[in-house]
């Protein structure tokens, strides 16, 4: 089925039908939006105008509909509509959120559609997973479409993972209504290189969307990933980078997470020429900076304040060159024929969001906090423990190091990225300050021994941090200054079913727990975000200096991300994609 043939909003003939009655002016509309300001996408401009709704679609727009009978007017009181925002590419369980929540959360401030690959929880969980968010995107009112996750463990024979998602799983969901197309293809050495099963995955899914995940991917490797077939890239990091990705014709998303923040950098490079080639995502972003800052609003209002962006260049971003990406026609843009997904905002630069439409629905009157549980317990969520290990003890983390050179990861502040250092040490303290011990536990019933790295740069002074979010197979991962707290954190993991702690001098000070998949909470956001600031001010107490230590410690377990890594099984040298050893050869 190609992606032309898969109508997401198509409508039965008979609301076509009431549709272009609506529009010719021989029927009553169902929702007039009067006194209101349209910004124009194509053109550039702010129209006066109207806004004539029919169901879910609207029907037309200009000011000729005041004069035709309405079921219901709404005065915008001047409001600028403009179209729903699109999230390009997002992790729903970065945000510790189920779907539900995170619709409740982000539907208000403008986000009427979301794109996302669940491909957290299905390496924990495989097609179970999958299906689950399958089935959440099923009953929500934002839009949630579903890509089939390609890279299940992220870079096979590195990691151990919980779930099985091969090609025979992948298929059966091709012609699903919610799904667009294949998830990012992480593993693009097997893409430039031809392996044989890499490519049948991308070959399987070539007429609908490719995601891409290139980071600083350049010259005839970028050329062998795009001529696979791969659209885009939402790993950009360099300003050259980016502009080199879009003269090769590559999609190029423009991320602001909680952690991987490109915006600064990548903003200044769209322009009125390439603006149709550029959109926005927010990958991996949670509640505490989703309340805090916004969503994909956060991201337009910094555009246009900060980043001297033009007004209707940033919305365009945000709705229009996604849609045109991805191939939904019926989203993008205010005008006749496409869903009625609106924001009103009382200023295009302030992003203040008056109303949100959802469908020709004002959002604030579908009551999403009531729905939340019934929803939930509709789509069956897995709620099995995932934590399939035994309490550790300090024995189990025997650095014992003797002197000599060892390969040290530098966190990058504000990227995933890290830094491959090489650090001497004497026998009683190292060369470079702030230097932590890290480990991956495997959590999935294998018993495989932790592994041990070195990690520069996380400020703790004391105690340990420990999470079961580490991308991409979630794994347990510690960073602490003694093997004895490093245990005490690894055991409050374990105990939770998964989840955040801090500890300090042998005491949990604070904790968070996950328990579905050890990804996702069952609580609200608001309870997400009180026990966020708890694990903040704890970190801050061993003086942890990153910003979002949690994720920023995930990313660190994600071997497809330059430089160096450490998963389960050992560290990673992303660059040759080979496990090195702790201490360097002499």
């Amino acid at each position: 089925m190609s992606l032309a043939n898969k109508e997401t909003q198509k409508l039965s003939p008979k609301e076509l039908r009431e549709v272009l009655k609506t529009a010719r002016g021989d029927g009553e509309i169902d929702l007039l939006i009067k006194n209101v300001k349209i910004l124009d996408l194509v053109n550039g401009e702010v129209v006066e105008s109207s806004i004539a709704i029919s169901g879910k679609t609207i029907a037309g727009i200009g000011k000729e509909y005041d004069d035709q009978p309405a079921k219901r007017i709404y005065d915008a009181q001047g409001a600028t509509a403009v179209p729903g925002f699109i999230d390009g590419h997002l992790h729903v369980e970065s945000s510790m959120m189920h779907p539900f929540e995170f619709e409740r959360l982000t539907l208000p401030l403008g986000t009427t559609t979301a794109i996302c690959d669940p491909h957290e929880i299905t390496n924990v969980m495989g097609d179970r997973g999958f299906s689950w968010f399958l089935r959440c995107s099923e009953l929500m009112d934002q839009n949630l479409f579903v890509q089939v996750s390609s890279c299940i463990p992220a870079l096979p024979g590195f990691e151990t993972n919980g779930g099985q998602f091969d090609i025979i799983d992948m298929k059966k969901y091709k012609e699903h209504p919610r799904v667009l197309g294949l998830a990012e293809m992480m593993n693009f050495p097997g893409v430039i290189n031809g392996v044989e099963g890499v490519l049948e995955k991308v070959e399987e899914f070539a007429e609908l969307n490719l995601d891409g995940h290139s980071p600083m991917l350049r010259g005839k490797q970028l050329n062998a990933y795009i001529a696979a077939g791969i659209q885009n890239c939402h790993e950009t990091i360099f300003a050259d980078e980016a502009k080199e990705k879009l003269q090769k014709g590559m999609g190029l998303i423009i991320r602001e997470g909680s952690v991987a923040k490109n915006l600064k950098t990548l903003a200044p490079v769209v322009n009125e020429f390439n603006s149709c080639q550029c959109l926005l995502c927010t990958d991996d972003r949670n509640p505490y900076e989703i309340f805090n800052e916004g969503h994909i609003n956060y991201m337009i209002k910094k555009m246009i304040n900060e980043l001297g962006t033009p007004t209707h260049i940033a919305y365009r971003l945000s709705s229009f060159s996604a849609a045109k990406h991805f191939g939904l026609k019926k989203l993008g843009l205010i005008a006749p024929g496409k869903q009625a997904d609106i924001v009103l905002v009382g200023k295009l630069e302030d992003v203040d969001v008056k109303e949100v439409f959802k469908k020709g629905e004002l959002v604030s009157e579908l009551d999403l906090p009531s729905k939340v549980m019934d929803k939930l317990n509709k789509s069956e969520p897995p709620k099995e423990n995932t934590i399939k290990r035994s309490f550790l003890a300090p024995t189990d983390f025997n650095y014992d190091l003797s002197a000599g050179t060892y390969n040290v990861m530098e966190i990058v502040k504000d990227e995933i990225i890290t830094n491959h250092l090489k650090v001497k040490y004497d026998g009683e303290e190292f060369a470079e300050d702030d230097i932590s011990y890290i480990t991956v536990i495997e959590r999935y019933g294998q018993k495989r021994k932790p592994s041990l790295g070195l990690v520069k740069g996380m400020g703790l002074t004391r105690g340990a941090i420990a999470s079961s979010v580490a991308h991409d197979s979630h794994n347990i991962v510690v960073i602490g200054k003694t093997p004895q707290d490093i245990a005490t954190a690894a055991n409050e993991i374990i105990e939770n079913a998964g989840g955040f702690c801090v500890v300090d001098k042998g005491r949990v000070t604070a904790s968070l727990s996950l328990p579905i998949a050890g990804l996702l909470s069952l609580e609200s956001a608001e309870t997400i975000n009180e026990g966020i600031i708890q694990l903040k001010e704890a970190c801050k107490e061993i003086e942890v200096a990153v910003n979002e230590p949690f994720i920023q410690m995930a990313f660190l377990a994600l071997p497809v991300i330059p430089t160096l890594k450490i998963t389960d099984m050992g560290l990673v040298d992303v660059t040759k994609f080979e496990f090195i050893d702790l201490k360097c050869e002499d």
